[in-house]
């Protein structure tokens, strides 16, 4: 299928409501900030003080009139104030990681929620592993955001507000030399933020293919060591990584640019300081310890400066960030509940198909016309060659997608008018691959969403006889059964979602037969739990073996996106080539 990819798409341009929309997220904790905020100001009033002291000290004490014992209650407040900035330091820088993780949190659970309702359609044009950078690093970028930017930026505000009132009241003409380094910072700043940004798309975007192929390759590892794939996939990623290792460069080399022009900027300022400043001592228009605390603050002028600039490194970098998680929360979904739906009291099970036609894009239609009957409590066998339809047909049952034309029905009420949860609760699916969790046994029958008790738990798994190879295993029940359940046999993975069916005990079975080969033993196992689990169920059964199709009490054969009613079990039978084209 030809569908486009989600995150391959050209980056967004600017938004300004971006940084607004990131800012939504503090609000649940806009005391602990406005705390940490006031605990700031605090900090940056302390530090403002300490050079000034020395000012003090130096004018006042050493150089001047001063007595050692005042000079030594200085220097017990000097320590007395350093030691209160580190505890405020402490103090705000506590109460903002704890606030950041918290954000963090939201985010991470708003995102996960909105991936659940996204219908199936999305994740098959997405891969997962750009869906993971979103959900991990991407996130982990924005807490830098929140965290080293959004408080320490107003904190760096405040450092260069009070420095410019501070500067000029001890010497305006060396204050205003200062200052002619302002239009300088401007256009450096200016050239820094047009190659930054998209510097910082690129590094998120390689970052996305790399754990994309990650993902993919360990996934699917059997494969890649079966085929002896090993050097083929090195090289593959070897691409992959050198072109996040450009990506990176460009980052490393824009901000290289950056942070020198700055200190050089910083130096020619000192110099110039410098050589005034020294004269002016010399000549007794300035004293020594205001000349000292001038060089001090000059620091502290350009400190701030260059942290504005890390904190535009890492806000241009968290832009880039929120723009793919934003572009991913504002996915909508496409299959949706009705405005006012319709409820399932008492579920019989009829399935009608009327006039259906559903394609996956345009009008390349998979199933054409399906007009198909399905009566409370029928069994029902559907065969036909790969890519006939027959996945799509199942799928449109319980809406993972919708048909474009036509109508899908159970108990007569078309399934578009059902809430999806009522509908999907009615309606229990066993694909071809058995997906397990990686947990327990008990938890991939339950799901952690069913309260069954202990002895119902053992009900179901006698019932799809699954119970036997259960017990076999060291922790029973709790047996962990590995990722994707690669502990256990194709068989026995088939046998717990049977256990999972009727722990869910919906109205309706869909059964798509796995092709795997299995032993004569499990397949046995496996047809006596299909014929308890279809009893009194309305049941359709993608079928491959003809000991199924044998035991249905209506057989349809799907070719081409139709779908045509067999007369009967030997009527297919009697033209095995017939069949074995069909399946």
């Amino acid at each position: 299928m030809g569908h486009r990819r989600f995150f391959d798409e050209q980056p967004l341009k600017y938004d300004p409501f971006i940084l607004r929309r990131l800012l939504s997220y503090t609000r649940p904790y806009r005391k602990a900030l406005f705390i940490s905020l006031l605990l700031v100001i605090l900090e940056t009033a302390i530090h403002l003080s300490q050079p000034y002291v020395l000012k003090i000290a130096i004018d006042d004490y050493i150089l001047g009139p001063g007595s050692l014992q005042g000079l030594q209650r200085l220097g017990i407040a000097f320590l007395l104030i350093y030691l209160s900035g580190m505890i405020l330091h402490y103090l705000q820088f506590n109460i903002l990681m704890r606030t950041g993780q918290r954000i963090m949190n939201d985010i991470r659970k708003d995102i996960f929620a909105h991936l659940q309702k996204l219908s199936i359609p999305f994740f098959n044009r997405n891969r997962t592993g750009h869906l993971v950078t979103r959900v991990t690093n991407d996130i982990e970028t924005l807490n830098e955001m929140y965290t080293s930017f959004l408080v320490n930026f107003i904190k760096d505000i405040f450092m260069l507000a009070g420095i410019v009132v501070i500067l000029l009241r001890l010497h305006a003409t060396m204050a205003l030399l200062t200052f002619s380094a302002v239009p300088a910072v401007i256009v450096i700043i200016a050239v820094y933020r047009r190659h930054a940004r998209q510097a910082f798309r690129e590094m998120r975007t390689q970052l996305a293919r790399i754990n994309s192929f990650l993902s993919q390759n360990i996934a699917g590892i059997r494969i890649v060591q079966a085929f002896l794939q090993e050097r083929k996939r090195s090289g593959m990623f070897n691409d992959i990584n050198e072109a996040h290792y450009r990506a990176g460069m460009k980052e490393i080399q824009t901000f290289a640019v950056f942070r020198p022009a700055m200190d050089l900027l910083r130096s020619l300022v000192l110099a110039l300081l410098l050589w005034y400043g020294s004269g002016a001592v010399l000549e007794g228009v300035i004293p020594f310890g205001l000349f000292y605390a001038f060089i001090n603050y000059l620091q502290y002028f350009f400190r701030p400066l260059n942290d504005l600039s890390d904190k535009y490194s890492i806000l241009e970098s968290a832009m880039a960030s929120a723009e793919r998680i934003f572009k991913l929360m504002d996915e909508k979904v496409e299959i949706t509940d009705p405005p006012s739906p319709k409820a399932l009291h008492s579920v019989r099970g009829d399935i009608h198909f009327h006039n259906v036609w559903f394609a996956y894009e345009n009008e390349k239609w998979v199933l054409r016309d399906i007009n198909f009957y399905a009566r409370a409590g029928e069994k029902i066998a559907v065969v036909g060659p790969t890519g006939a339809g027959k996945s799509s047909f199942i799928n449109l049952i319980n809406r993972f997608y919708d048909a474009q034309k036509g109508a899908v029905a159970i108990d007569g009420i078309n399934v578009k008018e059902l809430a999806l949860k009522e509908l999907r609760r009615r309606v229990g699916v066993i694909h071809q691959d058995v997906f397990l969790f990686n947990g327990s046994i008990r938890e991939n029958i339950t799901l952690n969403a069913l309260s069954l008790s202990p002895a119902q738990l053992e009900r179901v798994a006698r019932e799809a006889n699954a119970y036997e190879f259960i017990e076999q295993l060291p922790q029973k029940f709790d047996t962990p059964v590995g990722e994707r359940g690669v502990t256990l046999s194709t068989g026995q993975r088939q046998l717990l979602a049977f256990a999972r069916i009727l722990a869910f005990d919906p109205a309706i079975f869909i059964f798509d037969e796995a092709t795997a080969h299995i032993d004569s033993h499990t397949e046995s196992l496996l047809q006596k739990t299909l014929q308890h689990v279809t009893r009194g169920r309305t049941s359709i059964i993608i079928a491959h073996r003809l000991s199924t199709v044998r035991k249905a009490e209506r057989i349809f054969l799907m070719q081409r996106g139709r779908l045509t009613e067999m007369e009967s079990f030997e009527r297919l039978a009697a033209n095995l080539e017939r069949y074995f084209k069909a399946v």
